[in-house]
């Protein structure tokens, strides 16, 4: 960590250690870290929680003469921690003030060392005076034995304050205890008054409410600038240094006390431009009260990233926090802008740079919902380039993160509306709402339209979409306005192969109902819509129709229906056992078995959706295998599809086996499978078939 006012700030280094809340709006609370010291309140240790007098011509009301000055040195000592002063007044032990007991091994008071400082008055541990305010205190002894290694024992906790915008300014942020007081240890660290007798309950007296005797170090990076100032108003010491240098004194045990400072008027000239840092110390050591109250432009939040679509690095073309249109047949680069706090552009860094500059390095873009390679890539420029067809309905959000490991970290955000190109597809959909740019480019995924039982009739919609999949709108008249603009002819025409099936009203429109009729129950066929569309003038101005289809009618679980059961091989042609919209529905079936003079029995499966077909065997899906009683294999064969339903399928059992023999009276077991819904399951259903002579 440096001590002194240094190189010109970086961007990031900005905010070592400095804790963002939201985006970078100037607006928002800041949160700076801080680490606390806890001691104890027991009177083990000597300089908390003890005995004291004030100076000279302080009273209660003094604002500038209750304070102790010299206590400290006028610059930081080791590790920018302050040392003894001129004129100290009970703070002998200043540098276990601000270092962990537990690792500051050196100090004169340090663990396993048994010494303290030792004054006069001095109360025993857990014991009370009864001059608190107006003893005069000396030295007795600086390094005397105690018996005992905790006098400076603490417990570090770090942690942050929240800063908040002073209304109606800009940079001026402010940090005030409220309610009760300052107590950011109360039910941490060392308990409250370590269990010492109250021999000074009164009314009001708070000393054991709360967690007293504790340390507080601020540190924070900034680049000076002329008319930042520093103001404070608090209890007990504090000691504020620009890098090691003191800027602010206000030490001793008192009531709340003020100070503040202008860097104009304890900072060189030479130093403005460059980075230094801020440094606080504060001592909460006595009961009954505690307040702080601190009031600066210096922590002040840094100007952080942005987005830009252009590279020329001077903050133009920024869209943070706002929507940019892109083209989705065209590519779009976004390059990022890494300010300094002067809310000016850095340039990249440059092989072995690393003043006045960012590095790629400590960049990081994400683009959620899109795949990197496949729809955007990162460059050596920093920049990211997002491809053709990369988008999406509800827009694309962008995120670029910088994260300085000396300097925090910084975020920048913007939306991407994608802006579609002429329709390729149009699909049936049973909502108004636009599908993903991936499913919308897939065949029959935009939803077959199934009736639930009782369900009379449904709505449904046509919307299109471009190449990429991005929506462009529905599937309604649309006229061209420009040279590079699409034109539709008409609305979408819809059609029920089937309208035994379901029927559609109307038969134009981008949306219309689809009505269930007497077959719709159990059954499905197909929905069709067709849409023209006209692409621009500039790339030919052809016509062309876009179509989709899905199934229409009601989902079935899957059976196995036999008609007649038991039935007689010989006995009646499919043509006399069968009504004639039975045999109309099974034409496939039947065809495929020969006709409806063939004797025999239809063995009729509605299958959970469409069966793949069979490999090899043109118009044959899935597989029966019948069995006789005792389970030998009688007859093996397909299955065919009927010209009633999609999904309906049948085989003619003409009552023989695989050698053309006729079976003998009895109980056979038909069982079919199948593959449906494109290979994703499997279906499997059989029946028993009753033989007679």
């Amino acid at each position: 960590m440096k001590t002194k006012c240094g190189r010109t700030l970086a961007a990031a280094a900005v905010a070592a250690m400095f804790l963002w809340v939201g985006g970078a709006s100037a607006q928002d609370p800041i949160w700076v870290p801080v680490t606390f010291y806890d001691f104890h309140s027991d009177r083990s240790n000597p300089e908390f929680e003890q005995p004291h007098n004030k100076p000279s011509g302080c009273n209660d009301n003094s604002t500038t003469q209750c304070i102790w000055k010299g206590m400290v040195a006028n610059t930081l000592g080791p590790d920018n921690k302050p040392t003894l002063g001129p004129t100290p007044f009970r703070n002998y032990g200043i540098d276990h003030w601000f270092r962990d007991w537990n690792t500051y091994l050196n100090g004169p008071y340090s663990k396993g060392a048994n010494r303290a400082p030792k004054y006069s008055p001095t109360p025993g541990i857990k014991q009370d005076y009864n001059n608190e305010w107006g003893a005069a205190v000396t030295l007795e002894d600086r390094n005397a034995d105690v018996g005992h290694d905790t006098s400076f024992k603490n417990v570090v906790i770090k942690d942050s304050l929240r800063f908040t915008v002073v209304s109606g300014t800009k940079d001026m942020y402010e940090f005030a205890s409220t309610g009760s007081g300052f107590f950011p240890l109360d039910g941490r660290g060392l308990p409250n008054a370590d269990g010492r007798t109250n021999e000074w309950v009164s009314a009001g007296d708070n000393r054991y409410s709360h967690n007293f005797s504790f340390t507080m170090e601020l540190e924070f990076p900034f680049q000076a600038k002329r008319g930042m100032t520093f103001n404070f108003r608090g209890d007990d010491d504090v000691w504020v240094f620009i890098d090691d240098k003191l800027v602010m004194d206000i030490g001793g045990i008192h009531s709340a006390q003020v100070g503040s400072f202008n860097i104009d008027d304890v900072l060189d000239a030479s130093k403005f431009g460059k980075q230094c840092y801020l440094r606080v110390f504060y001592a909460e050591r006595h009961s009954t009260a505690s307040n702080i109250r601190i009031q600066t432009n210096i922590l002040a939040p840094p100007a952080g990233v942005g987005i830009s679509t252009n590279n020329k690095n001077d903050g133009s073309g920024l869209v943070n926090d706002k929507t940019f249109d892109k083209d989705a047949d065209t590519s779009k680069t976004l390059w990022p802008v890494v300010f300094d706090d002067n809310d000016k552009p850095m340039k990249q860094c440059a092989a072995g740079e690393n003043s006045g500059c960012y590095k790629c390095e400590y960049l990081t873009w994400n683009v959620p919902g899109l795949k990197e390679g496949q729809d955007y890539q990162k460059n050596a420029d920093c920049s990211i380039t997002l491809k053709p067809g990369a988008g999406s309905p509800d827009g694309i959000k962008i995120e670029v993160k910088y994260k300085d490991p000396d300097a925090g970290t910084f975020n920048g955000r913007t939306n991407m509306n994608v802006v579609a190109g002429e329709p390729r597809f149009v699909r049936i959909q049973t909502t108004d709402k636009p599908m993903n740019p991936e499913d919308a480019q897939k065949t029959n995924t935009s939803g077959n339209v199934y009736f639930t039982p009782g369900e009379k009739e449904v709505k449904v919609y046509a919307l299109l979409y471009d190449k990429h999949g991005n929506f462009v709108g529905y599937a309604s008249l649309h006229t061209a306005t420009g040279t590079n603009d699409w034109s539709g002819k008409a609305d979408a025409a819809w059609k029920s192969k089937n309208t035994d099936v379901a029927t559609v009203t109307p038969e134009t429109g981008y949306t219309t109902i689809i009505k269930k009729e007497f077959m719709g129950e159990g059954t499905r066929d197909w929905l069709k819509v067709t849409y023209e569309v006209c692409v621009p003038k500039d790339k030919g101005g052809a016509c062309s129709e876009i179509k989709d289809s899905v199934e229409v009618g009601s989902k079935s679980e899957g059976q196995i229906a036999v008609g007649p059961n038991p039935f007689n091989p010989g006995d009646k042609t499919i043509g006399e056992l069968l009504p004639p919209k039975v045999q109309d529905f099974y034409r496939g079936v039947i065809n495929k078995a020969g006709g409806t003079n063939v004797r025999g029995v239809l063995i009729a499966v509605d299958a959970e959706g469409p069966l793949e077909p069979n490999k090899g065997k043109d118009g044959s899906y899935g597989k029966i295998v019948i069995y006789d009683a005792v389970g030998n294999v009688v007859k093996t064969d397909a299955l065919y599809r009927s010209d009633g339903a999609m999904s309906s399928y049948g085989f003619v059992w003409d009552g023989k086996n695989s050698k053309g023999r006729t079976v003998g009276p009895g109980t056979y077991l038909v069982r079919v499978s199948g593959v449906v819904d494109e290979g994703k399951s499997s279906f499997k259903f059989q029946r028993m078939v009753g033989v007679k002579k």
